[in-house]
């Protein structure tokens, strides 16, 4: 059974704070060996819950664990390029009258395009119109993943402070209820619209938001 990780992995990064250390060393005397790893729940590959952007807004682990779990519907825009604007017909031409699934992704495979570790990553990246976010808002789903900076203003975070920006993802679809997945990769070894998705955040409670590990299962 042929398993993609769509999970970029967890190395030091010039955008996300990574700190790794050894806790217990046997080479210092200890009985075995142990190692304290310390980040941003919005680090890497991540999920967003709406607590992410709204003071009481829902958590992870106030979602049901299979809504992780299952088909997946994918959106295939790679054909567009560096500081593309995605629009809502493009999106919805993309999919052909599929049905659609509780669970989509939206695919550029930008991360084959440019090096996710590279400024130009976030800095010349395609993203989602307003319209864009307006039309997959209408289509009811509960989580959606990108495998790129999705909304316009995400690149100027390095800059300004959130309250300088505007990301209508987030505001149309995270501030819904529906969960956000950011950061895959690897989608372009995936030829076809639906797969089979598992998607594991760590089983934080409270939280508004987590790593996690998301694989597609190919037939």
């Amino acid at each position: 059974m042929p398993v993609i990780d769509l999970t970029l992995p967890i190395i030091p990064h010039w955008r996300y704070p990574f700190e790794q250390f050894p806790g217990k060393s046997i080479d210092k005397g200890d009985g075995l060996n142990t190692t304290i790893y310390k980040m941003g729940s919005h680090n890497y590959t991540h999920i967003d819950a709406p607590r992410h952007f709204l003071k009481d807004g829902k958590t992870l682990n106030e979602y049901p664990l299979d809504l992780l779990i299952g088909e997946a519907l994918i959106f295939d825009v790679s054909h567009v390029g560096p500081n593309e604007e995605i629009t809502a017909e493009t999106l919805e031409k993309s999919i052909q009258g599929l049905p659609m699934r509780d669970f989509v992704i939206i695919k550029t495979t930008w991360d084959k395009k440019c090096s996710w570790e590279t400024y130009e990553y976030w800095d010349n990246a395609p993203y989602i119109s307003e319209e864009g976010a307006k039309y997959l808002k209408s289509l009811d789903i509960k989580v959606i993943g990108y495998d790129f900076p999705q909304d316009y203003d995400i690149r100027k975070l390095r800059f300004v402070s959130e309250h300088e920006t505007y990301q209508p993802t987030h505001e149309h679809l995270l501030k819904n209820g529906v969960l956000m997945i950011e950061y895959l990769c690897n989608l372009d070894k995936i030829n076809t619209n639906i797969v089979k998705i598992v998607a594991l955040p760590l089983n934080l409670q409270n939280a508004d938001g987590a790593q996690i590990r998301v694989v597609a299962i190919l037939d």
